[in-house]
Formats: structure tokens, sequence, C-alpha cells
């Protein structure tokens, strides 16, 4: 063991016995809301490792090979558990509308046999997803409160990963493949048909944050937030 502490050792007084590689992956899934692309191979290339690591700070590590995705998400609760380096944010029913639309909208995509990368949604299709129709904040008469409510969600969801800015256009947003990773079709629709009722146990439910009015919990993980966001994340759910 001593050997091997020797070889892996980055720094002087390093005790580590974890690669370069090794501990760069397991940092970023620590760290981000998730990992994909060279990350993605990495965690993969240095599995065993990366995974021990997580366990150290009471995560779990959750790999979906079809996406190539990686989160690291908080282990279940227990008396005897010491806190996990990441907890639970929770999704108010607002941005469960949304990321529900979304997942349809991967859905539609994925039909098309459209890459990861061209999955584009604009912010007025948005806008008529949720505040038109039977959408969640269609019976809003305040125009201007409602485009101010839909960008915060926006904003929100871009934070957790689900969505990413666009650098060419403004207007336009890039679903990422975290979407169809946390959210399967079945519970998308039950979201969107606005049941009130949403199964804990579908919805993989238990935060270690707040939740909001009428919140929904977003227990994969992939949207917790490091200690450092505690405090938005709390005043998001209240």
């Amino acid at each position: 063991m001593g050997d091997d502490n020797a070889t892996a050792a980055l720094f002087e007084g390093d005790t580590g016995d974890m690669s370069a590689p090794a501990r760069m992956a397991a940092i970023a899934l620590k760290r981000d809301r998730y990992i994909s692309g060279t990350a993605y191979d990495t965690a993969m290339d240095n599995l065993d490792q990366v995974t021990r690591s997580l366990n150290n700070d009471m995560l779990e590590l959750v790999v979906n090979e079809r996406y190539r995705i990686m989160y690291a998400t908080p282990v279940p609760d227990a008396d005897q558990n010491p806190r996990s380096l990441k907890t639970r944010v929770s999704l108010r029913r607002e941005e469960a509308a949304l990321l529900a639309f979304l997942r349809i909208r991967v859905l539609e995509y994925e039909n098309l046999h459209t890459p990861a990368d061209e999955w584009f949604v604009s912010f007025e299709e948005i806008r008529a997803a949720l505040a038109t129709g039977a959408g969640y904040l269609a019976s809003r008469n305040d125009e201007e409160g409602v485009l101010k409510l839909i960008g915060a969600i926006v904003s929100s969801l871009t934070t957790y990963g689900y969505l990413e800015r666009s650098a060419d256009d403004e207007t336009m947003l890039r679903i990422t493949a975290l979407v169809p990773v946390v959210l399967d079709r079945d519970l998308a629709q039950t979201w969107l048909d606005g049941r009130d009722e949403i199964d804990d146990e579908d919805a993989d439910a238990g935060s270690d944050a707040p939740a909001g009015d009428g919140g929904i919990d977003d227990a994969n993980g992939a949207a917790g937030m490091d200690d450092a966001d505690d405090d938005a994340g709390d005043k998001e759910g209240e």
C-alpha cells in the first residue's frame, strides 16, 4: 500500500491512493450537476476508485450508458449517517412542469433521430407551453409577471443542468441529455397532465433542502446543490 500511495502522490505529504485522472473525475462529480463526454470516459476508466471516493462522502454514483451521463446522488438518509457532501433541492411545480415539457420535446427529437447536441427549444416555445392553453401558468393574467416568472424558471433549470444557453442566439436554449436521464416518459406525461398527486416512489422523493410551495423533490442528485450552494437552494425552496 505504501508503494501505491507513493506512486499516486500528487503533492508533498500526499497519502491518497487515487490516480490524478480518477481524482479529477471524482471532484467533477462532487462539484458539478453531472458529467459527460471525456469526463464520463475518464470516470469509466477509473470506476472503482471514483465510486469509492464518492461513497466516502456519502454519495452514490448513477451511470446512464445510453446517454453517457453520470451524476452523484446523496445516499438515503439514516440516523447513523453523516450528512452527504451534496444535498437535494426542491423543484417548484412550475419548474417540474417545464422539466416535463422538455422531456416530451426530447422524445419528439428522439423519434426524429435528432442528435442530442441539436435538442433546441426557444424561450417563446417555453412561454407558450407554460402560459397558454392548459399550461401551468395559463390562468395568470399578469403578462409581465408571467414573463418574469418564466425567465426565473428557465434560469433555475439552466443552473440545475437541464438547459444550456445558446452562444449564437440568446432566445434559444439547448436541452441537455440530463433531462431524459432523470425523468421517464410516463412521469413526464403525468406532470404535464397537471395531476395534484405525484407518486413519491416514481418521483424518488426525499430532500434535505426545504420544499417550495407544492414543491416536488428533485432527488436525482444531478440537481443536488453543493454545500456552498445551500443558501441558494434554500432560497429557491422558500
